[in-house]
């Protein structure tokens, strides 16, 4: 063993501590032990031989510190040691490796510093030290390291600003930097790199402009700058860097116009200038760039015609031109080489026909042009789009009959045609779309009836055929539509009665129903629909007999209407009762005796019961408001409009906020110490810079010193949790009642600050849903922004699953329930919410947990609005450590799908009960730690939380197809993960079908060719 010279043991199964005998082999120069299973920590006799040029630890289960010793090894030329657990800084004798050429320290969990010490590696060429938790500022004596060709710190907590002294490094060839805390402005020296190939700075904080200098990178094939605060125009140097292939400027707040000169850039693959302030035209010569396959240029002032032979020259696969002021025609040759995936043209001005290159584009996924001027008709030749999942059409001047052939999209997920002049009749064919989930038809001039070919759409969760000429009675068959969260029907002439089916739709949140000729009574199975939440209308209609008692049922409404009909009789005394109720009209029918004395109707404005000649207002004669004829109720709110006009123009504004009880009020203005009230409509008004700066909606009128004392003046006490953008506060009001403050970090640099609040508050501003956490209020107070949210009495269920407490999650009901709570809060964002809402940071901590362990979800810090998929850039942060998609790796883009991987990761959780990322010896990531458990052939059982309570074969089932699905979500590839449509269908079915194989995608998916990979793991 002594003379023994190189050791590879790599890619073998090797267990076990790494043996300290290894010290005798003294003529050792390579050991590689990389990707095996040793745990124990590094011996300290291995730092004894003295010859040992290449060490290779990689990929193990490696823990504690790297010692001083390894100063010692002045013989070694490469150290590879990342993918372990090892804690503790970097000590400075590796300084004294003179020789040391490689450093790949990645993903780890070191902390402290970068040491200045590292400098005296003079022959360091590759310095990796990604994915850990280093912090401090970059040492500028880096710059001593002439050979270096690799400087890879990304995902650190790195701060201060990029040195200067950074373009001293000539040989420079990859400089990633990106997911730190760097402030400051890029330094014009960098142009000084002329090696470099790679430039990653991406998803920090700096500030300033791109400094011109950039442009003398002459070698650079990929520049990303995204998400930071960068401003001023882009320079036109760098249309000057021959071999550009990828340029992502996207979330900062850059100016001036699209450089001209970057239509030289004759190698360009992927250009994303999204969500800036860019203006002027976009330059023509984009048509004639050869390799151009992603280009995304959404969410700015661009003005002028896209230009008119894009595609001609370029096998284009994305463009998102979306939310700028765009005009004239789409170009015709988009979809050349049958490769365009996704076109995004919407909230443009854009007018026109869709071209005839668009509707034979089979290789097309989503096509989406709402809100433009476009007109034409809906061609008969659209069944050839058969990969199209998503067709958006809404609010153009579309004119003709929906084509019976869009039947034969068989994949076809979202139909959206509202806000157009489409005539004639809905397609029988429609209901071979099985896979439909939203259809929207709203605002047209259809007619006829309804299909019941419909109810074959078993999908189906929004279904808008309001303001048409709709007629005839509504068919049976849409009680079948199990999966229907909103149903609006309002505003045709529909007859006959409700059907009584229609109380099968267990999930419905919204009933619109209203303005129509519907007869007979108010089906008895309403008071089934206890999901219902927003709304339920069935005013202006012919409807006749009594108020069902069993209305009463509906705890959740916040919205009834019952007016403009025939109802006789007493108001049922359970409506008056209903806690969540702010709106119930019963105007304008034979209502009679005493309007039920109860809270509920004493926050209802009396005009809501007007024109019930039999019906008497509660409380003494005395009280109430003066009455005119036909005793129509006569206040200074109907002065103005009716009182459902008005509280319809205030929910529209505040919606999401549903649980607050003062919507009369709101529009005063409130004054207390260091604080001045008001409310959102009227902050709006005043423009956007003034929009929630010193501002609070209180949620029963307390002050900011209410919740100074709710929370012992915010005391370690009150802490129930901490989270990236703040610390929540449990505060006990005076009334006993119990909300969630949460006090937003602040950093001293107000912007920061200013818009994290900003963004979760006008994204919680506009969420209505069961799932989703409400949001009571929020607070400026001087430096402190603060959240009220409704309190969670059994907090997260990270907490529930995980901590030594004894957790009420035992059965595997409850938490198949908790899981499909959180599916459907997390659809409800994806798709429901306009704009549509990527998370980013789903995790088992930010799903909470109500007194019924209902599920929540919460927590949008992080939140972006986005418009459409596979399209909007990335947040600040994105994702927590553990639930992060490994795309997210190389792509540094965050879609819909990276939720999805997420969502994934907290199924696993809920089926084994472990936390998302064990130590290496216990497993590792949880993600891997399953799939190898199935390719190995372990029994499902055995991977099961064994605190469950499993007392069936059908639960075993059940559990085994939940597990296929978390396997399916985790998909490595994010084209093989389904949306979260498919996951709650897939879930329904696993419930229903346990005992049995689920026919879902779930069995599709090759278990042994799905393991994680990223491109960027060669770096770390």
């Amino acid at each position: 063993m002594a003379s023994l010279s190189p050791l590879n043991v790599s890619k073998n199964l090797i267990s076990g501590p790494i043996p300290e005998e290894l010290a005798s082999c003294i003529s050792l120069e390579i050991l590689d032990i990389c990707t095996n299973k040793f745990h124990s920590m590094l011996p300290l006799k291995l730092f004894n031989i003295s010859t040992l040029r290449k060490l290779s630890l990689c990929e193990n289960y490696i823990f504690g510190e790297i010692p001083v010793e390894i100063g010692k090894l002045a013989s070694l030329e490469e150290l590879v040691i990342y993918g372990n657990n090892l804690t503790g800084s970097i000590p400075g004798s590796i300084g004294d490796l003179k020789r040391l050429q490689v450093i790949r320290a990645g993903l780890n969990f070191f902390s402290g510093p970068v040491p200045s010490e590292i400098s005296g590696c003079e022959s360091l060429q590759i310095l990796g030290l990604a994915q850990n938790r280093l912090e401090g500022s970059l040492p500028r004596e880096i710059q001593k390291l002439q050979n270096l060709t690799s400087l890879i710190l990304w995902q650190n907590f790195l701060s201060g600003e990029i040195p200067a002294e950074i373009g001293n490094q000539s040989n420079l060839e990859l400089l990633a930097l990106h997911q730190n805390s760097l402030t400051g402005s890029i330094p014009g020296e960098v142009g000084k790199l002329t090696r470099l190939q790679r430039l990653y700075l991406y998803r920090n904080e700096l500030n300033g402009s791109i400094p011109n200098e950039i442009g003398n990178c002459t070698s650079a094939i990929e520049i990303d700058l995204s998400e930071n605060h960068l401003s001023g125009n882009i320079p036109n140097e760098l249309g000057q860097i021959p071999n550009l292939q990828l340029i992502h400027l996207f979330e900062n707040m850059l100016q001036g116009s699209i450089p001209e000169v970057f239509g030289q850039l004759n190698q360009l693959q992927k250009l994303d200038l999204s969500i800036n302030s860019l203006t002027g035209k976009i330059p023509i010569a984009l048509q004639d760039l050869p390799n151009l396959v992603d280009l995304q240029l959404f969410d700015n002032n661009l003005e002028g015609a896209i230009p008119p032979l894009i595609g001609v020259n370029s096998n284009l696969s994305i463009v998102d031109i979306s939310a700028n002021k765009l005009v004239g025609t789409i170009p015709r040759h988009l979809c050349k080489y049958q490769n365009l995936m996704f076109l995004s043209l919407g909230s443009n001005k854009l007018s026109g026909n869709i071209p005839h290159g668009l509707k034979v584009c089979e290789s097309l996924v989503q096509l989406m042009l709402g809100d433009n001027q476009l007109t034409g008709s809906l061609p008969t030749d659209v069944h050839k789009l058969q990969n199209l999942s998503s067709l958006e059409l809404f609010e153009n001047r579309f004119s003709g009959p929906i084509p019976p052939e869009i039947g034969n999209l068989s994949n076809l997920e979202r139909l959206l045609l509202a806000d157009n002049y489409f005539f004639g009749t809905i397609p029988v064919e429609i209901g071979n779309l099985v896979h439909l989930v939203a259809f929207n038809v709203s605002s047209n001039r259809l007619s006829g009836y309804v299909p019941r070919e419909l109810g074959n759409c078993l999908r189906l969760q929004r279904l808008d055929v309001s303001r048409n000429g709709f007629g005839g009675p509504l068919p049976t068959e849409l009680g079948e539509l199990v999966n229907l969260e909103l149903l609006k029907l309002s505003d045709n002439s529909f007859s006959g009665e409700i059907p009584g089916s229609l109380g099968e739709l267990h999930r419905l949140t919204e009933l619109q129903m209203g303005g129509n000729s519907f007869t007979g009574t108010i089906p008895l199975e309403f008071g089934q629909l206890t999901a219902l939440q927003i709304a339920l209308n069935m005013s202006h209609n012919n409807l006749t007999g009594q108020i069902p008692d069993t209305l009463g049922e509906l705890q959740m409404l916040e919205s009834l209407y019952l007016n403009d009909n025939e109802l006789v009789e007493e108001i049922p005394a359970s409506i008056g009762e209903l806690p969540s109720l702010l709106v119930c009209n019963l105007s304008n029918n034979n209502l009679i005796g005493t309007v039920p004395d109860t809270p509920t109707f004493r926050r209802i404005d009396p005009s809501n019961f007007a024109g019930n000649r039999g019906l008497h207002v509660w409380g003494p004669e005395e009280s109430r408001p003066p009455t005119g004829p036909n005793g129509t109720t006569r206040t200074s709110w109907m002065k103005a409009g009716s009182s459902r006009e008005k509280i319809v123009s205030i929910i529209s504004v505040i919606i999401g906020f549903t649980s607050l009880i003062f919507i009369v009020s709101i529009c005063r203005v409130f004054k207390c110490q260091g604080t001045s009230f008001t409310s959102l409509e009227e902050d709006q008004m005043k423009g956007p810079g003034n929009v929630l700066e010193n501002y609070y909606f209180p949620k029963e009128g307390f002050t900011y010193q209410d919740l100074l004392e709710a929370t012992g003046n915010f005391s370690e006490t009150a802490v129930i949790g901490r989270g990236a953008c703040g610390t929540v506060y449990k505060a006990m009001m005076s009334d006993g009642t119990s909300i969630a403050v949460k006090k937003l970090k602040s950093r001293g640099e107000g912007a920061t600050v200013d818009t994290s609040f900003r963004a979760e508050i006008l994204t919680l501003g506009k969420i209505r849903h069961r799932n989703i956490v409400k949001l009571y209020g929020f607070c400026h107070h001087q430096d402190t922004n603060l959240l009220l949210y409704e309190y969670m009495e059994n907090g997260s269920l990270g907490e529930q699953l995980h901590s030594s407490k004894r957790s009420y999650l035992d059965d595997w009901n409850i938490r198949y329930r908790i899981a499909l709570g959180a599916a459907e809060g997390l659809c409800y964002l994806h798709y429901d919410c306009k704009p549509r809402i990527i998370h980013r940071d789903i995790k088992s901590n930010n799903i909470l947990l109500d007194e019924l362990l209902q599920a929540h979800v919460g927590d949008f810090g992080l939140a972006k609005l986005v418009d459409f998929p596979y399209s909007k850039s990335m947040s600040a942060v994105a994702g927590s450590y553990g639930y992060i998609a490994p795309e997210y790796a190389y792509t540094m883009k965050v879609t819909e799908k990276c939720d999805i991987y997420s969502f994934g990761v907290v199924l696993l959780e809920l089926i084994t009960g472990r936390t998302p990322v064990q130590p290496l010896e216990q497993g590792g990531d949880l993600v891997s730690w399953v799939r190898r458990l199935v390719r190995d052939g372990l029994q499902m059982c055995e991977i099961f939380d064994k605190r469950l309570e499993i007392s069936s074969k059908r639960t075993i089932d059940e559990m085994s197809l939940f597990l296929k699905i978390a396997l399916f979500c985790t998909s490595a590839s994010p084209y093989n993960r389904p949306t979260m449509k498919e996951v709650i269908a897939m879930m329904i079915d696993a419930k229903e079908v346990s005992s049995s194989s689920p026919g879902s995608p779930t069995s599709e998916t090759p278990l042994d060719k799905d393991a994680p990979s990223g491109t960027y793991r060669y770096i770390t």
